[in-house]
This record gives C-alpha cells, structure tokens and sequence, in this order.
C-alpha cells in the first residue's frame, strides 16, 4: 500500500483526513511520558534511530543498566543528525529558515538552531507536545530562534519562503503528493526537502513497520513520483540501512532492562513494555533481512 493516508489502530482501515491527524496526534500525546523515561531526559530528545558507523553497537547490552544503554541510544541519535547535516550540507543548507516538520519533542529542532544557526519553524499535530519544545528551546538558550506551530503538515503556513524543510522519520505519515504540493508553496526556488526515512522493500516489511507505528512505509520510488509531480528533483540518496540496526538491538534491550529490574511498574506499563520488545525485536529482524531500507533523500525545487 503506497498511500500513506491509511492510518489508525488498525493499519489497514483507511480513514477520512481529519481523523488521521486526530488519530496521529493522540498516539503521539499519548506516548509523550514514555517517550521522555526512554530518550530524555532532554533538552534534545530524539524519536528516530541512532547511527553507528561501525554497523556494531559498542555496549555489552546483555550486561548494561538501562542508563548505559539510553545514553549510548542517545549519542547515536545525535550521531544521526550528524551524519544527515553532512550528507545535505546543513552548513548553507539548514543554516536559515527551515521546517522541522513532525518535529516530536524537539530534539532535531534544537540540533539545527544550535549547530547550525538555523531559524526553526518545529511543526506538531500533537498538541501537548508544543509547550514541551518551548520550554527545551529555552532551557537551550535559542528561544528566539525555534518557534512551535501545531498544524498539519499539509497546511503549512503561507509566509515568508523557508530555505528548507527536514523531515526525519516523519514523512511516513503524511500524504506525500499533498505534502509535496505544499512544499512547492513554501519553499524558496533551490529549496530543499531533507528527509530521513524509513522504505519498504518488500510487503511484510512495511507490516511489520504498520503494526507498531500505524502507518505502512512507502518506497524511495513512491516519494521519488510524489516530488516530481510537484517540481521537484531528488539529487541525493544514501542507504544507512545497516548503520542503523545495531538501533533495535539496543533500544529491545533497554526495554527487557527495564521490565527486568524496575519493580514499581504497574501492570499497565509492563504490558506496553512487553508490546515493544516484541516490536522492537520483529524489527531489528527485518531490518537484517532487507525487509526494511532506513535512507536519506535530499530534493530540491527547480
């Protein structure tokens, strides 16, 4: 399934616009407390995988405490958007005004207004999250230059044009002709579009991905027609497939570290633990069989 319009509790219901993004945005809320005990605890918090030049994740994780592992998860996370600012160039690239559209909790926002100067427009359906990114842009010291915009990402405000629009690991969710068209709009000519993203290469990859995430994953082609359709040329794309697998290994392991020695969990909580080891292990083995293809795609608008 190519459309990515098709989304809620259960993956193969399609559902009218306006309650994908209700759909999407609650899931979202939802997870803001796990997602902090997971990644955080901020200013930059990350929901993406990590990258691991030597496609090895260098902690024992068998023996690890769940601290060990969330730090090591969280350099690689970092190490991602390292990675993704030298493949797109972020030094004249993501230096100006730029989109972080489905910008979770802010993590990526705060990286290209740090590190690279950037005046970040970080774009949430999920409400609750917006006051949690301004506090962490302040916390950073670059208030004034992230600002938070709860909308859907298919009405992208018409204003002053953006040099750029990143989006990293949140484009599975959008309908991408849509998405593209409006980009068309608000973005500069020479602008960029920089996503990371998750690809199916194969139908029981992206079930696998659906049955966790509530969204199936298209294919580099798919999102290849979308952009063309709208005026735009893909000029780069880098496979970082196995890079980024050593990811599942250690974020299942966190989760059986957690459910091994925190015994204040309540019943609850142990049951959506147990939910996402078994994903993230279903996962981190169809990552290994190609099922799954983790890419960055970088166009730009003639």
């Amino acid at each position: 399934m190519s459309n990515l319009n098709e989304l809620s509790s259960s993956p193969q219901t399609a559902l009218e616009p306006q309650d994908e993004v209700r759909i999407v945005g609650q899931y979202y809320d939802d997870k803001t407390a796990r997602l902090v005990r997971k990644y955080g605890p901020g200013p930059r918090i990350h929901y993406h995988v990590g990258h691991y030049p030597s496609s090895k994740t260098p902690l024992n994780v068998h023996d690890a405490t769940p601290d060990d592992i969330r730090r090591s998860i969280r350099i690689h996370q970092e190490g991602l958007l390292r990675y993704a600012a030298k493949i797109w160039g972020a030094e004249h690239r993501l230096s100006g005004r730029i989109l972080d559209v489905g910008c979770g909790l802010g993590g990526g926002s705060l990286f290209w207004a740090q590190e690279y100067g950037a005046d970040v427009t970080a774009v949430t359906n999920a409400p609750e999250h917006a006051p949690i990114v301004d506090g962490f842009a302040q916390e950073c010291g670059v208030g004034g230059k992230v600002r938070t915009l709860v909308c859907d990402a298919m009405h992208l405000p018409l204003d002053d044009p953006y040099d750029a629009a990143v989006a990293i690991e949140s484009s599975g969710y959008f309908n991408r002709p849509r998405w593209f068209e409006r980009l068309a709009r608000v973005l500069r000519p020479g602008g960029s579009v920089c996503i990371e993203e998750v690809f199916t290469t194969r139908p029981h990859g992206a079930d696998v991905w659906a049955e966790y995430f509530y969204t199936k994953p298209a294919t580099v082609l798919d999102y290849v027609e979308a952009a063309e359709s709208a005026g735009f040329e893909l000029v780069d794309d880098v496979d970082a497939t196995s890079e980024t697998s050593p990811f599942w290994e250690e974020s299942a392991a966190w989760t059986k570290a957690v459910l091994d020695s925190d015994n204040s969990l309540s019943a609850v909580d142990r049951r959506q633990l147990r939910i996402s080891l078994m994903a993230n292990q279903a996962l981190g083995t169809e990552w290994q069989a190609g099922g799954l293809r983790l890419g960055f795609l970088r166009f730009e608008l003639k």
